[in-house]
């Protein structure tokens, strides 16, 4: 329930909890966190893994998500949403540029890159404006060798990132929950 104020006259109403759930920039996220929603009006549920990976300029919050129409996948996702955002944690003063990267299992022969920045939609999008977020999809393949990575760094936004164990594993506890088989009916 959210309060406000109108020319004196407090009006209450209810927040539905998909919209708290996906406030995208406005989002309120702890590391690590996942989380789960289901749209009644749209009739479509998401679950979100939001991890704050950390650099020498800050800490860009990411999240990731994936929809599925209904209450229970009938089929596997096979695309999901990557939603960065420079926010608050991150150096004002640095020149934030239209990337998005991850490296995995570097200085390992297993190493793999996972290259979003073709695919990176800015929020703002345009010539000399400031680039604070944006959005880009994944696809199914692409998440899996993210899980299956054991290290993963990359460039968001321009920012050099390190993800570490306890963020892997909020994204593996995402994978577990949106890559699980549907069920049999």
């Amino acid at each position: 329930m959210t309060a406000l104020a109108v020319a004196g006259t407090v009006v209450a109403h209810t927040v539905p909890a998909f919209a708290q759930a996906d406030a995208g920039p406005l989002a309120t996220w702890r590391d690590g966190e996942v989380r789960e929603a289901y749209d009644q009006s749209a009739r479509e549920s998401r679950v979100f893994v939001a991890v704050m990976p950390s650099g020498p300029q800050g800490s860009p919050t990411v999240v990731v998500s994936a929809r599925w129409p209904g209450r229970v996948p009938e089929k596997q996702v096979s695309e999901f949403e990557v939603r960065v955002e420079a926010g608050l944690g991150v150096n004002p003063n640095f020149l934030r540029k239209a990337t998005l990267a991850l490296i995995l299992d570097r200085d390992t022969p297993e190493l793999r890159a996972v290259e979003m920045s073709n695919r990176l939609r800015l929020s703002v999008p345009g010539p000399g404006v400031a680039i604070n977020s944006g959005i880009a999809t994944m696809t199914l393949l692409e998440l899996i060798q993210v899980l299956q990575a054991r290290r993963i760094s990359g460039v968001i936004l321009g920012i050099p990132v390190e993800f570490t164990p306890a963020q892997i594993e909020a994204l593996r506890r995402f994978g577990d929950r949106v890559l699980a088989p549907p069920p049999r009916r």
